[in-house]
């Protein structure tokens, strides 16, 4: 018995979600209020309400004979409202489900149509609206000489410009030619623009092999990647490099993980 429920409620679901997909939701839902459609509606009927729509048609159809069949005590009015709460759940679940985009850094193959990594961070940043969180382990400077660094940062400066809360957590070792990362980032921002906050992690001086390694990008909690890919050029337009880009729930458990860091100070403020 229970599978025959599951199968009725799913079934009701598919038909649903056909409607939505269709943009025909709205209109039967007045159909059932106004009585224009019934449990005794016949294929005619039926088939007037589709108006030539194949799909609407055959969800129709398997409405009504889940209707006739499974809910007779029901009426139009009541039918309706259990449509209408099947809608609104499924859209809930849609919008809580998360989206993901592999994100590729490398030689182009035929065949797969990855976004480049380069691209992804540039739309990330462009789009963050209140909070951006930067972490990464090397930030290029003049060693960059495409360019690709500058725009990168650019893009963040202008997001603090129009009011967006910026925070970089950059590993403090050294890098390449002698610099570490903050103050590579303090030759590249733009002058004018008030510098965002800047975190590290004070690696104990005795262990030498400890690094901020992670590499990850979230905007207003919502829009996350997570990638194997340095802010540098050859990073993010030469090298062999992959990431996952995460829209939903995981982007807030890694915007709140950082924030925990934060409170508990193993992030400090990157000072020296």
């Amino acid at each position: 018995m229970p599978d025959t429920k599951n199968k009725t409620a799913y079934t009701l679901a598919q038909n649903v979600r056909a409607l939505i997909n269709a943009g025909s939701f709205a209109e039967v839902i007045v159909a059932l209020e106004s009585g224009e459609l019934t449990s005794q509606s016949g294929s005619a009927s039926i088939a007037k309400l589709a108006a030539g729509r194949g799909t609407v048609q055959s969800a129709l159809s398997s409405l009504i004979t889940i209707w006739t069949f499974e809910f007779t005590a029901l009426s139009s009015a009541a039918f309706a409202l259990q449509l209408i709460a099947l809608k609104e759940a499924v859209l809930l679940t849609e919008s809580e489900a998360t989206k993901t985009e592999v994100v590729w850094t490398g030689p182009k193959v035929e065949g797969s149509y990855l976004r480049a990594t380069r691209q992804v961070v540039q739309d990330i940043i462009s789009a963050a609206q209140f909070e951006l969180l930067v972490v990464g382990y090397w930030l290029a400077g003049k060693e960059d000489y495409e360019g690709i660094i500058n725009d990168v940062i650019e893009l963040i400066a202008n997001a603090v410009a129009r009011g967006v809360k910026v925070i970089m957590v950059l590993d403090e070792g050294e890098k390449g030619y002698g610099t570490n990362n903050r103050d590579t980032l303090i030759a590249l921002w733009p002058k004018g623009i008030a510098s965002p906050q800047l975190l590290t992690w004070k690696i104990p001086p005795n262990d030498k092999h400890l690094k901020l390694h992670a590499k990850v990008l979230v905007a207003d909690r919502h829009d996350a990647l997570v990638t194997s890919a340095n802010l540098t050029m050859y990073a993010l337009d030469r090298n062999m490099e992959m990431g996952v880009r995460a829209q939903g729930q995981p982007s807030e458990r890694i915007a709140q993980h950082f924030e925990l860091l934060r409170y508990k100070e193993i992030l400090v403020p990157y000072d020296v």
